[in-house]
């Protein structure tokens, strides 16, 4: 899968952007992995939620917004964005060069 310049291989389950391997927490991972299988979808944080934390874990959904975050800053170099839709969720997408 691709989303401009940042690749996931679902063999291996790396990130990589342009080429170069991209490192990602567990967390951050398992939010971009859901973000880029569900690409122009958008996802609710408590389904981001869902899909890092045990049945038997505390959900934080406000953690969230700090990997969402993480991965934004890593994210500066593609030309892939995380949006956010107020109310609704987050979304993956291409950014558009100006």
């Amino acid at each position: 899968l691709h989303c401009g310049a940042l690749q996931f291989d679902s063999n291996s389950r790396e990130f990589s952007i342009a080429g170069s391997a991209l490192s990602l927490t567990p967390r951050e991972h398992a939010v971009l992995e859901t973000l880029m299988t569900r690409m122009g979808k958008t996802i609710s944080k408590q389904a981001l939620a869902d899909s890092l934390y045990a049945l038997n874990e505390e959900v934080s959904v406000d953690a969230i917004e700090v990997y969402v975050h993480r991965l934004r800053k890593k994210l500066e170099e593609s030309d892939a964005s995380i949006i956010t839709l107020r109310g609704l969720g987050y979304l993956l997408k291409q950014s558009h060069a100006d």
